[in-house]
């Protein structure tokens, strides 16, 4: 629900969390962020954010 808030600084730290949950979870970052609608340009930055970990580590 926050990956949509109108506060950037906001929507960064949920990214920021997410990618340190995905450190240990990946499956279940992968699973949730397969969901979002990323037609939003602030639901696009938090997916970013929070995949980061995971494309760096599927293309190694």
């Amino acid at each position: 629900m926050l990956r949509t808030d109108d506060s950037e600084y906001l929507r960064k730290s949920v990214g920021n969390a997410l990618r340190d949950i995905s450190k240990k979870h990946p499956d279940l970052i992968r699973s949730e962020v397969a969901t979002w609608d990323l037609d939003q340009h602030g639901v696009r930055q938090v997916h970013k954010l929070a995949t980061r970990l995971l494309t760096t580590s599927s293309a190694a």
